[in-house]
């Protein structure tokens, strides 16, 4: 289940919209060999942990030992606000991990930052992945 919809009980928002998911391919295809030749990979929409229960963000990088090291939602700017909020549970858990909210109908990127416990937006800051050579912007462009 996502982190705010559980779409096996017809509860939460409806399924993703085309856009959302086309964000989601977009940015795993272009982030690929990138993360492979460090000896991680993201997974889209699985659980952090091994509790097939537990939360499922849309986008994760995990190690060889399937930690997250980033975790990335994909939302509506309705939704933000929720997810972002939804986002401190996993902060808590894994609080060296990196998070990323995109609210792509705005085409804004945000990126907490764990020294400031603020979440800074790519409309002032390009925001990087420490495990990514472009701002994480660039794998996000062009999707239709």
């Amino acid at each position: 289940m996502g982190l705010l919809d559980d779409y096996s009980r017809g509860v939460g928002s409806p399924r993703p919209k085309w856009r959302h998911q086309r964000v989601m391919d977009f940015l795993h295809h272009y982030s690929f060999e990138e993360l492979k030749e460090q000896g991680l990979f993201m997974i889209t929409e699985a659980t952090v942990t091994d509790n097939w229960d537990d939360l499922a963000p849309d986008l994760v990088i995990f190690d060889e030992r399937y930690h997250p090291l980033t975790i990335i939602e994909i939302t509506t700017h309705k939704e933000i606000k929720k997810i972002i909020n939804k986002c401190y549970e996993l902060i808590e858990r894994f609080p060296l991990s990196e998070y990323f909210v995109y609210d792509y109908e705005n085409e804004v990127l945000y990126m907490y930052d764990i020294e400031s416990d603020q979440w800074l937006s790519s409309e002032e800051y390009e925001l990087y992945s420490k495990y990514l050579n472009n701002p994480l912007r660039t794998y996000l462009e062009n999707t239709p």
